[in-house]
């Protein structure tokens, strides 16, 4: 008496149903219905019936106990206590009650077995008792007629009844269509059991629905009666046929628009006012960047000096950055505060350099060879001359004009960084011919000399210079601006009202958490796997390996600051100069860039497989486009990578000779310095994988604002985001340059990276039945709207000191502070995850995954929420910017956040596909504590305090000093860098761990399927 015999692979309670097997109706079905429909229904009605049955179950046990004098759930929940050797006296009530249940749940299991032994009984005679029973059923619920819309009229009537007494006279009758089996005997089993197995489906559909009106067409029921009592001809199609053929179509409707208890209709405003908030959201950074392209800082054609002679054009500014991205010198240093901190901040350096030699030039017009020769009337007399002189208006034409001291100062600059990056200093990690000629030198000089010239001229009709009075260098007259502490102020008064508010919704709109009661999981084992899921897996080693290089190049690079041209003595052991080798620059890209890769990579993978666990078969073509993305993101990986290397060591030519460099050599960007062509083939990528994914989700749910699609369509915001990298060129305003790279790094971190990560837990929940799937949609619904509506304008607290509009102060302030709202679900997600995973023991399959996604989550709202709302409180960014504190936060948010998501999803990946008796989770469990150690120690005991040191001396000796050579040389500085060395070495063993484990265990996975031992389906 079970649909289950004519829609396979779902028991009363989610089990499997192999009796259905080469039934002959069940192909009769699934071929009328479509395999899609077919697939569907079971698990939908299961869903909608399971927790009412339970009830009915439960009322009726209770019943016999009173018949019989006992409750055979009693009986039970002794014998299990009795087995385990457990004292109910020692045990909390709602333990006992969850024993209970699940005892409940077994007794039910069984009555259904026997149930499903009656109904193989055979015999017209059952037939004809069946039609007995049914007239039976149709007249206790009241049904005067059985045909017409009269009987469709009175069906709905009865299910709109109080769902007691409707209950309760469905019980009678079910009980009397059960006896009538008894004792029969017959030929045609099928036809009764199809029969019998009908009547009880619509009347269980009319109980488990508490007695209110299912969403179903009204002609159901009719179709129910009319179709039942009907003959059917010889050749003609048998009446039950008919039945299910017209029937579950509607049922199947009905049931997907009522999925989740989560009305289709909120559902589908939810994700068109989603839709429409992230149109908007791009149309008002539209908006911002036609504002930012208008109000970018100029780059006179011409900086003479008062004699009139050129000191430098434009042309010589715009080689310069060519030159800087050629040569990856953001990966040494950093240009306005972005980029790595090993060199210094070329902006800051300038700045600094041009006031020490503006001051120079006047001493020495004083009789003094410096400054300090000078009386301290004539000194301050001196500083002050050279802060008003800095302190200039922006040119009204074409041509800029420099003082003499400032054309001093600017050729000084020039002869300066012509020594360091031409000549070379070995102190600072600077080989000599780290750039190809002195003209390439003297042009980054000229481009470094500019952005310093835009940090201390005054934007015009404003109070303040183009990048917001940014560095703060003493003696230039760069300072934090009045809104820069009018808008911190507010950014707190957001924050507590934001969390307060993000508290409240949490509570008030009462989202369901993953289940604390322990249940029952399907063992892996059990889980059919299809080629595209195999061919998935295959990911996990290959993310693994990138992870490792990953690590191994962060650890070189930590030790880089401390000796600046070797590692531990290697390079002079093996008789190389391992700085011209491996340049910081160099190797920074790879760090960098294969922590994207590594962890995008096991995300794809999730994205992939995660789909096939909710369907038996993979559209055509899915596991060869599948293996076909994996080697295309190789070979990108490794063109880009070889491309890096080559470039940076001028293999590609002079950035003045031609562009080949930017095609296939690196952008010179931070996060995005792969070359043009190697970017192009990841979008391709991108693309491709939005396309798998979506061609997966589409065989097992229909609703866009399923979990499948939302996963979709978090992988195609990514894509979208990436093609942003395409917008500019290397002759692009640094300040529009920067607003294109962040449009795609901050959006793809705070924006729709948070988007991935929501609708991967959820599903990941959802496949552990955890979680139910209404539950899950209108979850990420909800977090996702809220990290759309404050993450992507939030983009604009990276525009503050680049030389872009000051409109982006307040914008950037508020939605940033606001960005901290979401963070809070997150964390209290985290909580419900991680009660969740205590209460399923140590039996549950999947505590490692589980363990990963809980950790991601606490460290999404230490880096992400914490610390990321720390450093971008506008008066503590002005100092902070570019500091070590963005590098402590970096690592948390991303690694924290993101990597330890990845790789729970391999472990789940993995832990699916491989046999339970080659399962051993010692690699993963390693792995998961050695990460998330060396991830606290790295950043508790040495990131963060060089990040405050750092701080305090960027507030009190200038920016420049915080990024200078001196000061990674003192020696607490020093020491602290060292400490660093033991978080990096439990990350790295980690890493090995994690792909070790992953190799081992796909070998065994490899094996299985080979022998066919694992459930597989083609």
């Amino acid at each position: 008496m079970r649909l289950t015999r004519y829609l396979p692979n779902t028991g009363p309670f989610g089990g499997d149903d192999p009796a259905s097997a080469g039934d002959p109706l069940t192909t009769f079905v699934r071929d009328r219905l479509g395999v899609d429909t077919a697939d569907r229904l079971p698990t939908r009605a299961r869903l909608l019936a399971r927790e009412r049955a339970l009830d009915a179950v439960d009322r009726g046990l209770e019943r016999y106990g009173d018949e019989l004098g006992a409750d055979p759930r009693d009986r039970a929940v002794e014998a299990f206590l009795y087995r385990y050797d457990l004292d109910e006296r020692r045990l909390d009530d709602r333990t006992v009650e969850a024993i209970r249940d699940r005892q409940t749940t077994a007794i039910a299991e069984e009555l259904f077995e026997g149930i499903a032994e009656l109904s193989e009984r055979s015999g017209s005679e059952v037939e004809k008792e069946g039609d007995r029973s049914l007239m039976g059923l149709l007249s206790g619920l009241d049904v005067a007629d059985l045909s017409g819309e009269r009987s469709a009229d009175a069906f709905g009537g009865v299910l709109d009844r109080d769902a007691v007494e409707t209950g309760h006279r469905l019980e009678r009758a079910l009980e009397e269509l059960t006896r009538s089996f008894d004792g029969a005997s017959g030929e045609d089993g099928t036809r009764a059991d199809a029969r019998s197995a009908v009547t009880a489906t619509v009347a269980a559909l009319a109980a488990t629905n508490g007695g209110t009106a299912l969403p179903l067409d009204r002609g159901v029921a009719g179709a129910v009666a009319t179709l039942l009592g009907a003959g059917g001809e010889e050749g003609a199609v048998p009446p039950i046929e008919r039945l299910i053929v017209e029937l579950l179509p509607r049922l199947s409707s009905a049931l997907r628009d009522d999925e989740g208890g989560f009305d289709p209709r909120s559902g589908m405003t939810g994700s068109k006012t989603l839709v429409a908030l992230f149109v908007a959201n791009l149309v008002a950074m539209g908006l911002g960047a036609w504002l930012s392209y208008r109000n970018a800082p100029p780059i006179p054609e011409e900086f003479r000096g008062p004699d009139g002679d050129v000191v430098v054009t434009a042309e010589q500014v715009r080689a310069g950055k060519r030159a800087f991205q050629a040569n990856g010198l953001m990966n040494h240093g950093s240009i306005l505060g972005n980029g790595s901190y090993f060199g210094v901040d070329l902006t800051a350096d300038a700045l600094d350099l041009k006031a020490e030699y503006m001051r120079e030039y006047y001493a020495r017009e004083r009789g003094a060879d410096s400054i300090e020769g000078l009386a301290d009337d004539e000194r301050a007399a001196v500083e002050r001359r050279v802060e008003r002189e800095l302190d200039a208006e922006a040119p009204e034409g074409a041509v800029a004009r420099y003082s003499a001291a400032e054309a001093y100062a600017h050729r000084r600059i020039r002869e300066e960084y012509v020594e360091r990056y031409y000549e070379g200093e070995p102190e600072r990690g600077v080989p000599a011919e780290f750039v190809a000629s002195r003209e390439q030198a003297a042009r980054i000089g000229d481009f470094a000399c500019w952005t310093a010239w835009m940090a201390h001229t005054d934007r015009p009709n404003a109070a303040h210079s183009y990048t917001n009075d940014w560095p703060y260098v003493p003696g230039t007259g760069n300072r934090p601006t009045g809104q820069v502490l009018v808008w911190s102020t507010i950014s707190v008064v957001l924050l507590v009202a934001g969390g307060g508010l993000g508290v409240w919704a949490y509570h008030a709109i009462d989202f369901a958490e993953p289940t604390t009661e322990a249940i029952e999981i399907p063992s892996p084992d059990s889980v059919s796997i299809t080629p595209a899921q195999y061919a998935a897996a295959w990911y996990v080693p290959v993310a693994g390996a990138l992870f490792v290089v990953q690590a191994l190049a962060g650890a070189l690079l930590a030790h880089y600051y401390v000796e600046r041209t070797g590692f531990f003595g290697l390079g002079d052991a093996l008789g190389i100069e391992l700085v011209s080798l491996l340049p910081f620059a160099t190797v920074r890209t790879w760090h960098i860039n294969l922590a994207v890769l590594w962890i995008t990579t096991l995300w794809l993978a999730g994205g992939l497989f995660l789909p096939g666990l909710f369907s038996d078969r993979d559209p055509p073509w899915q596991a060869a486009g599948t293996t076909a993305l994996l080697g295309l993101l190789v070979a990108a990986t490794v063109g880009a990578f070889v491309g890096v290397w080559l470039g940076t060591h001028g293999k590609f030519g002079s950035p003045e000779e031609s562009d080949l460099w930017w095609w296939l050599g690196s952008e010179g960007l931070e996060y995005l310095e792969v070359g043009r062509l190697w970017k192009l083939l990841l979008l391709v990528g991108f693309v491709g994988w939005t396309g798998l994914v979506i061609r997966g989700v589409r065989r097992v749910e229909d609703s866009p604002t399923g979990l499948g699609h939302f996963m979709a369509y978090a992988g195609g915001s990514i894509a979208l985001l990436f093609a942003a990298s395409m917008l500019y060129t290397p002759d692009t305003n640094i300040a529009v340059t920067e607003f294109w790279r962040w449009w795609v790094v901050h959006m793809w971190v705070e924006g729709v990276f948070e988007f991935f990560v929501t609708a991967v837990v959820a599903v990941a929940l959802v496949s552990m039945e955890l979680v139910e799937r209404g539950d899950a949609e209108k979850a990420i619904l909800f977090e996702v709207f809220a990290i759309m509506g404050a993450g992507i304008v939030g983009v604009s607290h990276h525009y503050w000191w680049v030389g872009l509009p000051d409109f982006w102060v307040p914008l950037g302030t508020t939605f940033s502070t606001l960005e901290f709202v979401p963070l809070v679900f997150v964390l209290y997600r985290s909580l419900g995850e991680y009660r969740s995973l205590r209460a399923q023991g140590e039996a549950f399959p999947y505590t490692i995954p589980f363990l990963f996604i809980i950790a991601s989550s606490v460290w999404n709202f230490v880096g992400g929420g914490v610390l990321g709302f720390f450093i971008n409180l506008p008066v503590i960014n002005y100092y902070e910017h570019g500091t070590y504190l963005t590098v402590a936060h970096a690592h948390a948010a991303t690694f924290g956040a993101f990597g330890l998501l990845a790789l729970g999803l391999g472990t789940y990946i993995l832990r699916v596909v491989t046999p339970e008796e080659a399962w051993d989770p010692t690699w993963f469990r390693g792995a998961f504590w050695l990460t998330n150690v060396g991830l606290a120690i790295m950043t508790v005991a040495s990131l963060l305090p060089v990040g405050f040191v750092q701080l305090q001396a960027a507030y009190t000796e200038g920016y420049a000093a915080a990024r200078s050579l001196e000061f990674y040389e003192r020696p607490r500085v020093r020491a602290l860098l060292w400490a660093r060395t033991l978080g990096d070495t439990p990350t790295i063993l980690g890493a090995l761990a994690f792909t070790v484990g992953a190799v081992k265990h796909l070998a065994a996975a490899r094996t299985n399927r080979s022998k066919g031992t694992k459930p597989a389906v083609a």
